[in-house]
């Protein structure tokens, strides 16, 4: 096993370590669209990360559209740019002929936040622009509680 790949297994253990645990991991290349639900107590925090693997020659148009519910009513309904994200893991960008591979780990702007005890739900569809040369290779949208 390489160093480089050693250094982000540590660098991920050590993320997931400081008291927040992956929850649930959706590949919405798979899932078009997926509910989750979660038992959030008052004050509760989940917050929603981007796992991506894409490849393009012009930089894509993509949105993580999520329907934000609480016992079945509308909390919040609109999109978040899973390409701008902020305490990344990994980010490593690179050009070849022409075509830019991207791969990251990130967390989304925005969280839920439990107002009072209940399940919560959070239904995410993956919106892009369908440019020939857009390859995703990943798109996953992970809950960390």
């Amino acid at each position: 096993m390489s160093m480089k790949r050693l250094y982000w297994i540590a660098i991920s253990f050590l993320f997931f370590s400081c008291s927040q645990q992956e929850s649930i991991r959706v590949d919405l290349l798979q899932n078009d669209q997926k509910k989750v639900a979660f038992e959030l107590e008052f004050g509760e925090e989940v917050n929603f990360y981007a796992d991506i693997d894409i490849e393009y020659k012009e930089e894509p148009v993509l949105v993580y559209h999520c329907d934000l519910l609480f016992n079945g009513e509308s909390l919040y309904n609109g999109g978040v740019d899973p390409l701008v994200t902020v305490q990344n893991v990994y980010d490593t960008t690179s050009v070849e002929n022409g075509i830019t591979h991207r791969k990251f780990y990130g967390r989304l702007r925005g969280n839920l936040r439990g107002r009072e005890d209940g399940v919560y739900a959070v239904i995410t569809t993956l919106v892009k622009n369908n440019h020939p040369d857009l390859k995703i290779n990943k798109a996953d949208i992970v809950f960390v509680k």
